[in-house]
């Protein structure tokens, strides 16, 4: 009986628009367990989006910022800070050109520091390679959706190891992907063709999308939706919002006759559009479920570590070879320098865990 009550709310709560509600109520479920069950978190995600009060929360316990036990979330968050500071104490020395640099490209010089893969060379913020490029786009668009640079740093250098692991291996045949599902649907035909004759599917930056997972394409609340379910494990999502953007600004781009102008419209997509987008990319999703043979790398098996390494299997090229400053720190720097680089090292466990760790 309780079973057909929820359920009938359930339908009631969608029908006039308050499915929030029990959204609401079933995360704070989870959330009260002990310890949190962390896969339950990721299928709710891909399942159906995260509550915007308790997103950023949720991101972290799944990301491996924060442990499952919530006793110990305190103590752990309180390392994560110690951390951060660190990395800007050592950026300061390391790299002052990014101290008056936007705030992204600051996190990546404290992320290739962290790494132990800064430059001996100052690199100009224009001259960063592909995957850095990369990563400013996903930290310029966490920077937007946090309040602290301890949870912009933890957030973007967690998510881009997350998809670089799960997902970069198999990018190469979303754009393949994507135009068999564009040419399947009914409004999609004529569009396809429209968009082929003019050669504009391959001039259009489809990589970059798929790999920054739409960071800088779409507005923030758009995004937020997408990666939930990028989180929750789904790469098709990422397969089926660029469909849904091609659908959905399907009349105006109909009515462009030149490659340019449809490459520089599809470049500044009206924030408007932005929750009908995902909305449709849901819709295609659950509608197809399953279509595409796509099985993302486990971060935690050795393929997942491969395609990490490996980039390029995505359709990156391989970063210059750059010597690293490790070398001349333990080399000439001196002793407090050392210790202050060297003490990130203490906080390895905090560091470095994976998402699967959940005993911390």
């Amino acid at each position: 009986m309780a079973d057909q009550e929820r359920n009938f709310r359930t339908h009631y709560y969608e029908k006039v628009g308050f499915r929030a509600v029990e959204e609401k109520k079933s995360i704070e479920i989870l959330l009260k367990e002990q310890p949190i069950k962390q896969e339950k978190l990721i299928q709710f995600c891909l399942r159906f989006g995260v509550p915007a009060m308790y997103r950023i929360y949720v991101w972290k316990i799944i990301l491996g910022i924060l442990p499952v036990n919530q006793s110990n979330q305190e103590y752990v968050w309180d390392h994560r800070e110690a951390h951060v500071e660190d990395l800007e104490k050592a950026t300061i020395l390391l790299a002052p050109h990014s101290i008056h640099a936007p705030k992204e490209y600051k996190m990546l010089q404290m992320k290739l520091i962290d790494e132990g893969l800064l430059p001996v060379e100052e690199v100009n913020q224009d001259d960063v390679n592909e995957r850095d490029n990369i990563f400013l786009s996903i930290a310029g668009a966490v920077n937007s959706l946090v309040s602290s640079d301890v949870d912009l740093f933890w957030i973007s250098t967690r998510f881009y190891k997350h998809i670089s692991q799960s997902f970069y291996s198999s990018m190469q045949q979303f754009p393949d992907y994507m135009m068999q599902c564009l040419k399947k649907e009914e409004q999609g035909l004529r569009l396809y063709q429209h968009l082929n004759d003019h050669h504009v599917l391959t001039a259009l930056p489809l990589m970059e999308w798929f790999h920054t997972c739409y960071a800088n394409v779409l507005p923030e609340t758009a995004l937020e939706r997408i990666w939930d379910r990028v989180l929750g494990g789904s790469s098709a999502i990422l397969i089926y919002i660029a469909v849904a953007i091609f659908l959905v600004l399907r009349r105006p781009l109909l009515a462009l006759q030149s490659t340019q102008e449809m490459v520089n419209y599809l470049k500044q997509i009206p924030e408007d559009c932005g929750d009908r987008i995902v909305n449709e990319a849901l819709d295609l999703l659950h509608k197809n479920a399953g279509q595409f043979p796509i099985k993302p790398d486990s971060p935690a098996n050795e393929s997942g570590r491969n395609s990490a390494k490996s980039l390029s299997d995505g359709g990156l090229s391989k970063p210059p070879h750059v010597k690293s400053r490790q070398g001349s720190i333990d080399g000439n720097a001196d002793k407090s320098l050392r210790s202050m680089i060297d003490s990130r090292s203490v906080l390895a466990d905090f560091g470095r865990k994976s998402p699967g760790d959940k005993n911390v």
